[in-house]
């Protein structure tokens, strides 16, 4: 069951005012590259060239850090224009986590029941990375009674998930017994393939009130699973996204941003409870891979017209296997 994960995060998430801000580095890039917000790609594209050509380079870095997790995303955009935007980031979730929790917690499983031997579950690694690409076309401009409205389409792959479902297979079938001949273990969670893409459909109006107030809204048609570092479904899911802002000053923002995800995975248990275990492995903790709803609290300042500097605190739910607690999140996006 899906939970919402509410968050208190100070993130990096200006806003292209048509006319309004003195600084031009707004919007900055989302976490898979995208201009946008922290977590939620807008209407607008990030460091667009004022005279119809290629557009100097966006670049950002993003950490989150919490108790159990670091993710980092590394994201770089170019823009065509005012109105066509490309980009690709490098992305890396470190499960060094997983991979102490799930050996230890098999280990003492297996020895209680079996007696010993050694065996254990492992993923033998340390990181999943990932590589999105995206393009973003604006297709309908921002003026006073509508919206900015844009499309991108994303291409995400998952560099390690198969090498991770190897490990998992490997070391659940050298238990034997009845794990000798066992299917691949995030095949049968649900995951189809190392690569997948993502649809995005967003409309981002800035409202000219006394306070002026932005609203975005974007639909991701996506087969992604926690992002994508655990691959990808055959499935597509749609999830809505939004993000209400205000800019009290002309370098300052301040807002929330809301992202659905999907929860498409079975867990763990369910592959060794559905594949011949037996006793060895019932004690096992719950290993559910659920994914939460992203929500987000944040505040932004530009210091000069390329630079915006943030930080942050968040709780984005359930990553991989752990609820996490608190994630701070760090970035600096500069507009060449």
């Amino acid at each position: 069951m899906k939970k919402i994960a509410c968050t208190a995060l100070l993130a990096s998430s200006l806003l292209v005012p048509f006319g309004q801000s003195a600084f031009a580095n707004i919007p900055i890039l989302t976490i898979e590259g995208e201009g946008g917000g922290a977590i939620v790609p807008w209407a607008y594209t990030s460091n667009a060239a004022k005279d119809g050509g290629i557009g100097m380079p966006a670049a950002s870095i993003w950490t989150w850090v919490s108790d159990s997790y670091t993710i980092n995303f590394w994201p770089v955009a170019v823009s065509i224009g005012d109105r066509l935007e490309f980009g690709v980031a490098y992305q890396n979730l470190d499960i060094s986590t997983l991979k102490d929790d799930l050996r230890g917690d098999s280990f003492a499983a297996l020895d209680l029941a079996l007696g010993g031997g050694g065996n254990r579950l492992d993923t033998k690694l340390d990181n999943l990375q990932m590589i999105t690409a995206h393009a973003k076309y604006q297709f309908v401009k921002e003026s006073e009674n509508w919206p900015a409205m844009a499309i991108s389409v994303s291409y995400k792959k998952a560099l390690d998930v198969d090498e991770l479902d190897d490990n998992l297979t490997d070391s659940v079938r050298a238990i034997g017994g009845g794990f000798a001949a066992a299917p691949k273990v995030l095949k049968y969670m649900g995951v189809d393939d190392d690569d997948g893409f993502e649809v995005n459909l967003m409309a981002t109006k800035l409202w000219k009130t006394k306070i002026p107030l932005l609203t975005a809204v974007n639909l991701r048609y996506t087969q992604a699973n926690q992002l994508g570092f655990l691959g990808f479904s055959d499935d597509w899911s749609l999830n809505p996204e939004f993000t209400l802002a205000i800019l009290p000053e002309a370098n300052v923002a301040v807002g929330v941003e809301f992202r659905y995800k999907p929860d498409e995975l079975r867990s763990v248990n369910d592959y060794l409870n559905a594949n011949g275990v037996a006793g060895g492995l019932r004690g096992l903790d719950d290993y559910s891979f659920n994914e939460d709803h992203f929500v987000d609290f944040f505040v932004a300042y530009l210091p000069t017209p390329n630079l915006t500097i943030a930080a942050g605190v968040a709780n984005i739910g359930n990553v991989v296997h752990r609820e996490t607690k608190s994630i701070w999140a760090f970035n600096i996006n500069y507009d060449f």
